[in-house]
């Protein structure tokens, strides 16, 4: 595992409406799987949302492979940032494998191929559903579809808010393990309260927001 920090923050305070969240120093190395934990409403979001360079903090230093994510055009953040947020996001009107391939688009790379998102797909249980709509798959099988989507980008950085909050524990379970998969230069951070997912970290942050 690498000594070079992936992610570095330093003094950063980020305030949105009346929450306020302050990190005095983090850092993540590479290969590092990191949980982020905390009740509702601390953080744990925000500072997903901040490494991912979805916002910028309000002052502060943030570096995510040695530059500020937030000031990065969005190719660089699809090249290197393979991102699952909580709402999914998933265009309802789009077929699962194109669903999967839109990283790939984003970054102007070739699509997988039909045989690389079938065996993606069987992994997480939803083996068939390539030319379904996502319109057509409960909240559960679109949150693995999110996932494949998360398996077959080739970015060095993972980031997951509550990747398996709408699986049952059988399926959560599985999707850890693939989730924290290595390679060893490969770097997951995610929020959850799954105990599965968090006792499988390298190590666990507590963001402590605050509401003025």
């Amino acid at each position: 595992m690498s000594s070079e920090p992936v992610i570095l923050l330093q003094d950063v305070v980020v305030h949105r409406g009346t929450f306020c969240l302050k990190i005095p120093n983090l850092q993540i190395n590479s290969g590092e799987r990191v949980g982020i934990v905390a009740p509702s409403g601390q953080g744990k979001s925000t500072l997903l949302l901040l490494l991912a360079g979805l916002i910028a903090p309000s002052q502060g230093l943030v570096q995510v492979h040695g530059v500020s994510p937030s000031c990065q055009p969005a190719a660089w953040r699809a090249r290197n940032i393979a991102w699952m947020g909580s709402d999914l996001e998933l265009p309802t009107d789009l077929r699962v494998q194109e669903q999967v391939a839109l990283a790939a688009y984003l970054m102007n790379q070739a699509a997988p191929s039909s045989d690389e998102v079938e065996s993606t797909l069987q992994k997480l249980g939803i083996g068939g559903f390539a030319h379904r709509t996502m319109s057509s798959l409960s909240t559960g099988q679109q949150q693995r579809v999110a996932l494949a989507r998360m398996l077959l980008h080739p970015a060095p950085l993972r980031l997951a808010d509550e990747p398996t909050a709408s699986m049952d524990e059988g399926w959560a379970s599985a999707c850890t393990n693939l989730l924290l998969s290595r390679p060893e230069d490969l770097t997951v951070c995610f929020a959850s309260h799954d105990p599965t997912l968090i006792d499988q970290a390298d190590r666990v942050i507590t963001p402590e927001g605050s509401v003025r």
